[in-house]
């Protein structure tokens, strides 16, 4: 008992910030992406969708902001080119 007491909590929240983690990575490869379609075609936002997770990139000024929401949270990332 004391071992699935500790133990399952644990590897719970070890799995959350591995996904976490994970969004995070996808955000930043969004916002290379963001700043190549940005110097090839000029476009200045978009969005592209990994496991129903949509990320919403945006050029501003200097930079790309990437917006998500992983677990019903929203979070952003920005990454200046």
């Amino acid at each position: 008992m004391v071992t699935f007491g500790t133990l399952l909590p644990f590897a719970s929240t070890m799995t959350v910030n591995l996904q976490l983690k994970k969004a995070a990575m996808v955000a930043a490869e969004t916002a290379y992406q963001g700043a190549i379609t940005f110097s090839a075609y000029g476009l200045t936002e978009g969005t592209r969708q990994v496991k129903d997770v949509d990320y919403d990139w945006v050029i501003d000024e200097q930079s790309v902001c990437v917006s998500y929401t992983p677990f019903g949270e929203e979070l952003s990332k920005c990454v200046d080119f």
